[in-house]
């Protein structure tokens, strides 16, 4: 899901960080963590990312199952967890006699888009002493399941339900389906707007959401960027408006400098760069061999360290 608020260098020295790991392992065996070859929720974006006592957010999720499969959802919520992790929200929830903290479920067919209202609960700030208020937050957990939720404690994984395999009933294993976190702050003043993503270019050029480009494979099965002639790369990019890069200084006296990324996804292809900060936001992309023929799903993800998140998804015929 997307980075909890964890400071702007940490941010981005961790997710630029974790792209030279990846880019490393592309050189290997290894797919690139932008390759999106099986279900994968990608972000979860939160209409209000900073939000009052007593308001409603707005959550959807960006994912995608390359196997066209029916999904059922599951979302729960719970406050002030000690740390980020989906353990400490479903613990936090067990402490709760709040019924809102139920798992709400709902099977969505292929390609709908998975969305959940949560109201923020009025004693969320209350609850926590005046100088560890900067800590108040809900977290919302989302469960995506190609199958049935059974909602009775797993006998073989940490969560409080089960994810059974549709025809077999047979339980899943953790790596079988996705159970992640999304932090919404809790604050009396203090406000976040998601990143705000202007024109989407291709080769330097507009690229129109209902537009699909056309290019041609590079000759290779592999994963290294490098190995490809640069006549078949195309130059990708985003613009993020300047209103994105907010600053200031919060309820709490502190002043605050945001710091944007953006994070490239397709179902198939090489990123010469798979995360870039949001002041440069150009990479380089090419299809490999095996694409041939088909359409490519393409994503740009930004993200700033205050928990706001925004895409675009974009498709690419491979010749």
């Amino acid at each position: 899901m997307s980075p909890s608020q964890i400071g702007n260098s940490q941010l981005l020295a961790s997710l630029l960080g974790l792209c030279a790991l990846l880019a490393s392992a592309c050189g290997s065996s290894f797919d690139p963590g932008s390759r999106v070859d099986s279900l994968r929720v990608l972000a979860v974006e939160a209409d209000k990312p900073y939000a009052r006592p007593g308001e409603t957010v707005h959550l959807q999720a960006l994912s995608h199952d390359p196997e066209q499969r029916p999904l059922t959802w599951a979302w729960a919520t719970c406050n002030n967890p000690v740390s980020a992790s989906v353990e400490s929200c479903f613990a936090a929830m067990a402490n709760e006699d709040d019924s809102s903290t139920d798992l709400k479920l709902t099977t969505l067919e292929p390609d709908v888009v998975a969305e959940t209202d949560v109201t923020i609960g009025m004693d969320v700030l209350d609850a926590l002493p005046e100088e560890t208020r900067d800590r108040a937050e809900v977290g919302i957990v989302s469960v995506a399941c190609p199958g049935q939720i059974v909602l009775e404690r797993s006998a073989t994984t940490t969560m409080p339900f089960e994810c059974h395999d549709p025809e077999t009933k047979r339980e899943l294993d953790l790596s079988e389906f996705l159970v992640g976190i999304k932090h919404v702050f809790v604050r009396a003043r203090d406000r976040n707007a998601n990143p705000v993503l202007g024109n989407v270019s291709f080769d330097g050029k507009t690229w129109p959401a209902d537009e699909v480009k056309t290019v041609h494979a590079c000759d290779t099965t592999g994963n290294t960027f490098s190995e490809c002639s640069s006549a078949l790369s195309h130059a990708i990019s985003v613009q993020l408006s300047k209103k994105s890069f907010e600053r200031g200084t919060t309820e709490f006296g502190r002043p605050f400098e945001e710091q944007l990324i953006v994070q490239y996804y397709a179902t198939e292809g090489i990123f010469e760069n798979e995360v870039k900060v949001g002041e440069e936001p150009t990479t380089r992309f090419v299809a490999r061999r095996g694409a041939k023929g088909k359409e490519i799903l393409l994503w740009i993800v930004a993200r700033d360290d205050r928990g706001g998140v925004s895409w675009v998804e974009r498709r690419i015929d491979v010749k």
